[in-house]
């Protein structure tokens, strides 16, 4: 019984394996299915791909073209151009064969430039900032300081502490305060 219950309960493995991927060479999104042993293909089961859509940046999409490679094996592929960004390849009806996938393609410029070090010592010195500081000096407030009045939190919590234990001696107990009281 006990058996029966958690094979319900908990969460099923996914029976295909979906990743996408880019192609630099020929400027293609590549996404595979690969199916799980325990799927069949064959006789009356036979997998069929349904139709499969791309969404990505500026508006794009288009319907990807999904082919079988081998047993078991899916892959489309679809010529994404110079676009950059969140791609998302999903069926048009709900499938556990062939389940939703996201690929993200990083702009170019993210990839190709690092740190312009004059820009950053520019911004420091006009913003009062500090330039690549050492991690002890990360924390140090350099004698500014912040004037502040009296803080009340250390009040306000002791007379929150001390209501409430007021209330619960009210509230509870009512015999202890009857004794008291003779």
């Amino acid at each position: 019984m006990w058996a029966n219950i958690f094979r319900d309960i908990l969460p099923h493995a996914s029976p295909t394996e979906t990743a996408a991927d880019f192609d630099r060479a020929s400027n293609e999104l590549v996404v595979d299915y690969r199916f799980s042993r325990n799927v069949e293909e064959s006789g009356a089961q036979r997998v069929q791909a349904p139709d499969i859509f791309v969404f990505g940046p500026n508006g794009f999409q288009k319907t990807l073209p999904v082919g079988k490679v081998a047993a078991g094996h899916y892959r489309g592929r679809m010529a994404i151009g110079q676009n950059q960004g969140l791609f998302r390849v999903r069926p048009l009806a709900e499938s556990r064969a062939f389940p939703e996938v996201g690929f993200y393609r990083q702009e170019d410029e993210m990839r190709e430039y690092g740190n312009n070090e004059a820009l950053l010592r520019q911004v420091a010195a006009s913003t009062g900032g500090r330039f690549n500081p050492a991690p002890r000096e990360v924390f140090d407030a350099g004698g500014r300081s912040i004037r502040s009045t009296m803080e009340l939190w250390p009040g306000l919590l002791a007379l929150a502490i001390a209501l409430n234990l007021a209330e619960l001696i009210l509230r509870k107990w009512r015999g202890v305060w009857e004794a008291w009281r003779r």
